[in-house]
């Protein structure tokens, strides 16, 4: 989903309709391409999934968000270092 959207995101899509496409572009994958995969190490497909989704993180907000405001910005870390090293909803409950 995050590198789906990362994907979107520098495409520069910004309707529903580049969303119809990129699911057909997925679905067609799946069906045609992923039996290439199997043979393709997990930590390969990590590194292609982690490089689309660096883009998605917004550094210069969070520097916004430390000048402005120190405790938001621990909750937005907590939130951070949660989502990353445990699951989405541990992060959220830290948060």
């Amino acid at each position: 989903s995050f590198s789906r959207t990362s994907v979107n995101n520098m495409a520069g899509c910004r309707t529903a309709v580049s969303n119809m496409v990129l699911s057909t572009v997925v679905l067609l994958t799946l069906e045609l391409i992923t039996p290439l995969f199997h043979y393709t190490p997990n930590a390969i497909l990590a590194a292609i999934i982690t490089s689309a989704v660096v883009g998605l993180v917004d550094f210069h907000a969070a520097w916004i968000i430390w000048k402005i405001d120190k405790m938001d910005f621990i909750a937005c870390l907590g939130a951070f270092l949660g989502v990353l090293f445990v699951s989405v909803e541990i992060g959220l409950l830290i948060a």
